[in-house]
């Protein structure tokens, strides 16, 4: 929205040599009107009006409604002067535009009110011999076409202004939930999944820790393993979202973790992930990763099967287990994921096998190979 400082104005040195622009040839049309005003003199008063003009519209990136009235001031003084009508009337059109371009309704409405009457009053006092319908004519259509109209004009350009600025405002503030949303998903993902490796690992430990202390051990180091790669992938996500943000080709990494993690996972890969996009890449390792973490959670002591086709105009994912647990009522991690695959306009699906055990499985379009 354009503010009361002024702000959206054009520069001072433009709009300096506008005005001095208008001075010069606003006086030179004016003495060839005036050659048809046998009536009229333009003399020394006259330019002095067009000079006093210019410089008061000079000032409408600052002051518009003081600018405003001081050009139809000086009009009026020019028209009750006897001076021939001609451009000077310009400057009266550029004032109530930039008034109404630059503010609201309730400044702009009373000046150009008082504007349209004192234009009225002026041309009034020099139409006395002129026929009434003429005389009526003239004193509606000065204040419609010099003062009304260019407004009105003004008023439709401010509106589009405004109606631009909370358009651009509203996608700024849209992309910065996106964004929100998305960090949102990557920590949830990343502490996540290591906090149910620590806790399935802590568990074990304290199981073991008096009668297998060497198992104890074993998982104490997972433990630290673990949870320095969930603190190092978080720092990471943070410094640097897309730069660092893990992908298909970590998948591999990802699996070999959680069996170190102490769950037993096969993982099956066809093709190679080389031709996806950044964010279909960035997905399918989310996902491997938010089933896993769930098999963690909830499915019990059990074993996992990871499927990862790559195909030529496709990826599909699926995670299995064989446990007696499963995510029925899908949590944050589980509508995260699904979003992000519709986001790709891919299918999710996340629901318990028939055999028994949980399957999360995903489709997504290869939108990023070439």
């Amino acid at each position: 929205m354009i503010g009361r400082s002024g702000h959206g104005a054009l520069p001072t040195g433009r709009v300096a040599a506008v005005a001095a622009g208008l001075a010069v040839v606003v006086p030179a049309g004016t003495a060839l009107v005036a050659r048809l005003q046998p009536q009229a003199v333009f003399d020394v008063r006259g330019v002095a009006a067009i000079l006093v003009a210019a410089v008061a519209w000079s000032w409408h990136g600052r002051a518009p409604a003081i600018s405003a009235a001081a050009v139809v001031a000086t009009v009026v003084g020019y028209v009750l002067a006897g001076q021939p009508y001609g451009p000077i009337l310009f400057f009266v059109v550029l004032a109530s535009f930039a008034l109404a371009r630059r503010r609201k309704a309730r400044v702009t409405v009373p000046v150009c009110v008082g504007a349209g009457l004192a234009l009225a009053f002026a041309l009034w006092t020099r139409l006395d011999t002129q026929p009434a319908h003429l005389v009526w004519t003239l004193l509606l259509a000065w204040p419609t076409g010099f003062v009304a109209v260019p407004a009105l004009a003004g008023a439709l350009t401010r509106t589009r202004a405004e109606a631009m600025a909370r358009e651009r405002a509203t996608l700024i503030a849209r992309g910065a939930d996106e964004e929100r949303l998305r960090v949102a998903r990557e920590v949830h993902d990343i502490a996540g999944h290591g906090f149910a490796v620590v806790a399935m690992q802590a568990g074990v430990a304290l199981t073991v820790f008096d009668e297998q202390p060497a198992q104890a051990r074993v998982s104490l180091e997972a433990i630290r393993t673990a949870s320095e790669h969930a603190l190092a992938e978080l720092q990471a996500t943070l410094d640097t979202l897309h730069a660092s943000a893990p992908t298909a080709r970590d998948v591999p990494d990802l699996v070999e973790r959680v069996r170190v993690g102490g769950l037993p996972v096969a993982l099956t890969v066809t093709g190679d992930p080389g031709g996806l996009g950044e964010r279909e890449s960035a997905t399918v390792y989310r996902l491997v990763q938010e089933a896993l973490t769930n098999v963690l959670r909830h499915a019990g002591p059990t074993t996992a099967e990871v499927d990862v086709d790559y195909g030529a105009h496709e990826v599909c994912v699926a995670v299995r287990d064989r446990g007696t647990g499963g995510a029925a009522q899908p949590g944050r991690g589980l509508r995260g994921l699904r979003q992000r695959v519709e986001e790709l306009h891919g299918t999710f699906t996340a629901r318990e096998r028939p055999t028994g055990g949980y399957e999360v499985a995903a489709t997504i379009p290869c939108g990023g190979r070439r």
